[in-house]
């Protein structure tokens, strides 16, 4: 895989769009009305200015819905609010989405599609009013606390061929498979949630690896995920990757990121946590170890690779951990992104002066750091979109 490049933080937002007037050539100047160029001497021309400080980004959070759950994922809401609030603090154009491990196609799969969230939303933007309590309502999945509630009344009857039918009309299905839906959702991008020229971030969340970790893994010193025992290509971590990279290009697999808040490698206390965890609520006692935990080596994959930072899910409190990830994110949006690779006569004026710079395809990176809140101002000339 390939790892990240690391820069200064810093990110860029488009300002309003200055052309000349028009000169119209055979190209199609219907792309102007969204990318804000004219049609001049049989080129796609851009004038305009970007503010230091702010960037696109697309954020998907792949919420693990199984038993056993629910603690972690009303621990972690209002923590994730903070972390929204510090994307708003930074001017991000950002975009949240949730999906979550269970594509089984039972009773509640997402199977690679989006949440949908209280006020209809399939994502929350800076524009949404109440973003912050619609986040804590669809991270903590009703069908989460409702299938632990269940367990712990109908405990008792574990053992039975009727508690097992029922079992899926009650509950999501226990094999995880969060590396299957993040590859569904880049695949698919429904409700064209992945912008273009905006960068991606994905988030694992969860107390099981990929499967709950029933396969053969780098525990055996095997570090070929091919070979396994149950996963399929969706399931690897590799797949992931190399289709943003196929699906999406070369810009936006150089700036992807993918955390993963789990029970880490060689955690032998937070694993005994998760493996000892009463449900219900009321808690049954006699429900716990019912459920399990599993150590996250597929998603710790991404981070070996360096494509993002893992959080520790039997932390106390997640605002560090959650700092550590978005400053990643962070990281990975300080450049500008172009409308085009390597675009023609390009002029980088930074408060009125030129400042070192080179483009790879179309981003455009600076050899220093820009204080957040520097004008930018961009010219330069396309021959396509």
């Amino acid at each position: 895989m390939k790892a990240l490049t690391k820069f200064a933080a810093m990110s860029f937002v488009v300002g309003l769009y200055v052309g000349c007037s028009p000169v119209k050539f055979s190209l199609d100047d219907s792309k102007c009305l969204d990318s804000g160029c004219v049609v001049e001497n049989g080129k796609y021309s851009f004038n305009y200015s970007v503010t230091a400080g702010a960037g696109k980004v697309d954020i998907l959070i792949v919420d693990d819905n199984s038993a056993s759950m629910s603690f972690e994922q009303k621990r972690l809401a209002p923590r994730f609010a903070n972390f929204i609030q510090n994307l708003d603090a930074r001017g991000v154009d950002y975009r949240i989405a949730i999906t979550t491990t269970d594509v089984s196609g039972g009773k509640f799969p997402q199977g690679g599609k989006l949440i949908s969230f209280g006020d209809g939303s399939s994502y929350l933007t800076p524009s949404n009013a109440n973003r912050f309590s619609l986040f804590n309502s669809a991270i903590q999945r009703p069908e989460t606390a409702s299938c632990e509630n269940w367990i712990a009344q109908n405990f008792s009857s574990q053992n039975t061929s009727a508690y097992a039918a029922a079992y899926s009309e009650n509950c999501p299905s226990g094999d995880e498979r969060g590396i299957y839906s993040a590859n569904l959702v880049v695949q698919n991008n429904p409700s064209n949630f992945i912008r273009s020229d905006a960068h991606l971030s994905i988030i694992f969340l969860g107390d099981e690896d990929e499967r709950s970790g029933q396969y053969r893994n780098a525990e055996n010193g095997e570090t070929n995920w091919l070979v396994t025992s149950t996963l399929s290509e969706l399931d690897l971590p590799a797949t992931l990757v190399n289709k943003v990279k196929s699906v999406y290009g070369t810009d936006k697999y150089n700036s992807l990121s993918v955390h993963a808040i789990m029970v880490r490698p060689g955690d032998t206390a937070c694993l005994a946590v998760q493996n000892s965890q009463a449900l219900g609520n009321p808690v049954n006692p006699a429900t716990a170890g019912a459920v399990s935990g599993s150590y996250g080596k597929a998603y710790q994959a991404f981070i070996t690779s360096n494509w993002g930072v893992a959080a520790d899910i039997c932390s106390e409190n997640y605002t560090g951990q959650l700092g550590n990830i978005q400053t990643r994110i962070e990281n990975a949006i300080k450049d500008i992104m172009l409308q085009c690779s390597n675009p023609e006569d390009l002029i980088v004026t930074v408060s009125g002066s030129a400042v070192s710079h080179w483009v790879d395809g179309k981003t455009l990176h600076f050899n220093q750091y820009l204080a957040p809140g520097t004008s930018v101002s961009l010219s330069y000339k396309c021959s396509s979109l």
